[in-house]
């Protein structure tokens, strides 16, 4: 029994650190102002992404994330589904770090009016946050990377993020830098590259 517990204890201790509070919802929304190259061809127009996050107390379970991301700049078009399941490695008011592992969807996928598919790509997740001391900022960034089936992926991001503390949430205004680097060998072929600022909002309950 004492064995038992000693174990239990080791355990939780090994665990990812979980959110300070039993549950945490955030949710936002980005506008992207993106510049396309396609092969050689390039090409630019304002994308949207919204996503939203869960976190709660329980061991071993990951929290999770949905977020999509609408890319369409006339020679390429895409919807892009992110589900993340992630912990949290570290969380305090000075660092956060989030690892976990994404499956991406694409849907209908069009490269200069080209062929079109749906397909799934998992992807390894990544993000993470240092605040800066006595202000309201943070600077942040996050990534999905990976390659399975022929197809490489890369999706990051990184910015600054300003909180303002309202009565039962956090204001979060966020702007940054966000880059996609895609080789797709499915159906349709071809090195997408898309890349450009993005500016945003974020409410964190």
């Amino acid at each position: 029994m004492v064995l038992s517990v000693a174990a239990a204890m080791t355990l939780a201790a090994a665990l990812p650190a979980q959110a300070d509070t039993l549950l945490g919802v955030k949710v936002g929304a980005d506008a992207w102002f993106t510049n396309a190259k396609v092969d050689s061809h390039k090409s630019d127009d304002v994308s949207q992404s919204y996503y939203a996050s869960f976190e709660h107390f329980i061991p071993l379970v990951p929290n999770v994330m949905v977020r999509y991301s609408n890319v369409d700049t006339g020679d390429v078009e895409f919807g892009q589904s992110d589900f993340t399941a992630y912990y949290e490695i570290l969380d305090n008011d000075l660092v956060a770090l989030d690892l976990g592992v994404t499956m991406t969807k694409f849907g209908a996928v069009s490269i200069r009016h080209g062929d079109n598919f749906n397909d799934w790509q998992p992807t390894i997740y990544g993000s993470a946050e240092l605040g800066i001391p006595a202000t309201p900022l943070a600077v942040f960034a996050q990534a999905n990377a990976g390659k399975y089936d022929g197809t490489r992926l890369f999706d990051g991001q990184a910015g600054v993020k300003y909180t303002l503390g309202l009565v039962a949430a956090d204001l979060n205004l966020r702007a940054g830098y966000r880059m996609m680097d895609y080789d797709f060998k499915k159906s349709t072929s071809g090195d997408v590259k898309l890349d450009g600022w993005f500016a945003g909002v974020e409410v964190d309950f």
